[in-house]
């Protein structure tokens, strides 16, 4: 699987340089992470005392954290994923904001978008202190909390998932996981897209860190039948073959034949008298 990857500001539109691989790897609980590719710019050792690296796992999901870097996006500024993942359940992103005034409290400033193979799509908005929050918690005078906590199959709801200090200080840094659950069962997602659309412009980006596709479990394969089946095509495993009286019959036994004992003494005289 291939996604682009590209960002849309109200200057025009950048074509990222390249596909992204998706990975068609699955991960722990069924994940497809994806890569980020060439937007994801920003080191996240430039913010964060420590960092996830590698194919981490956070809150339970699988995320390709080998870049290193977020992508950070201003205001008006969005990002794009294609790529084609069948029954999807959720989609998590790794999302903060940055720079999280306090004024910015119940504000929508942004959307996901996840777009379908049948044209349909489904859209999550991005309220700050509602689902969206400063990344920097230990900050003076930001948004440091979120509300939407509660574990949903139609809400989207955010986790803290990775917790260390801002780097050369000691205030208290966090990674939060946004979950946007699929609502409709049995379809193909081919992208995904992250907007910032604050309203009030200013210097507030959303932080995107990492990405990933969670998948439905595939379907328990149907025991075959063993060698030893000789009923026709194998059908030794449906509803009437294993009903079937055929082989519960037995026959009945025949009773035990008695033979009487041979008289000894007749038989050495022969009939005769003796003397």
């Amino acid at each position: 699987m291939n996604a682009a990857l590209f960002t849309k500001s109200t200057t025009g539109l950048i074509l990222a340089s390249g596909l992204i691989a998706a990975s068609s790897v699955l991960g722990h609980a069924q994940d497809a992470p994806m890569a980020l590719g060439t937007l994801a710019t920003y080191p996240l050792s430039a913010a964060y005392a420590t960092v996830p690296t590698g194919q981490a796992t956070l809150g339970g999901h699988t995320f390709d954290m080998t870049s290193g870097n977020m992508v950070k996006l201003a205001t008006n500024a969005s990002a794009s994923f294609a790529g084609s993942y069948q029954n999807p359940t959720a989609v998590h992103l790794l999302l903060n904001s940055a720079n999280t005034y306090s004024w910015y409290a119940g504000t929508p400033v942004g959307t996901v978008v996840l777009t379908f193979s049948d044209g349909t799509t489904q859209t999550a908005t991005l309220t700050v202190g509602g689902n969206l929050r400063e990344w920097y918690i230990g900050g003076f005078g930001v948004v440091n909390s979120v509300s939407d906590v509660t574990p949903s199959t139609t809400t989207p709801y955010s986790s803290q998932v990775w917790t260390t200090t801002v780097l050369g200080g000691t205030g208290t840094a966090v990674l939060d996981m946004l979950t946007v659950p699929v609502t409709t069962a049995n379809m193909t997602l081919t992208g995904v897209q992250l907007t910032n659309s604050n309203p009030y412009g200013g210097s507030l980006t959303i932080d995107l860190s990492g990405l990933t596709v969670e998948l439905a479990a595939p379907p328990v394969p149907t025991p075959q039948p063993g060698s030893d089946c000789l009923r026709p095509g194998n059908s030794c495993n449906t509803p009437a073959a294993q009903n079937s009286q055929s082989t519960k019959w037995q026959a009945p036994t025949a009773a035990p034949v008695t033979v009487a004992p041979i008289d000894s003494d007749k038989h050495a005289n022969n009939g005769h008298k003796t003397h």
